[in-house]
């Protein structure tokens, strides 16, 4: 097996997310729905693919990987 070391940039964009506002969770909301957003699109990803929204748009803005 090969270790890599790198950084992967992502851009996500959305629209018209819908978010409870006033419980102070409203950030972190936005971010773990981006996060799960970045990970229904990848191939190894071991949820149901169903939940891939379309008011988000993800894009792989720069990677660097060091072999």
């Amino acid at each position: 097996m090969a270790k890599f070391n790198g950084e992967v940039t992502f851009k996500v964009k959305f629209k018209d997310l819908g978010i409870p506002v006033g419980f102070g969770m409203t950030n972190s909301i936005i971010f773990h729905e981006c996060a799960t957003q970045i990970y229904v699109r990848s191939g190894w990803c071991k949820i149901d693919r169903k939940i891939k929204d379309k008011r988000f748009e993800v894009e792989i803005v720069d990677k660097k990987i060091n072999w």
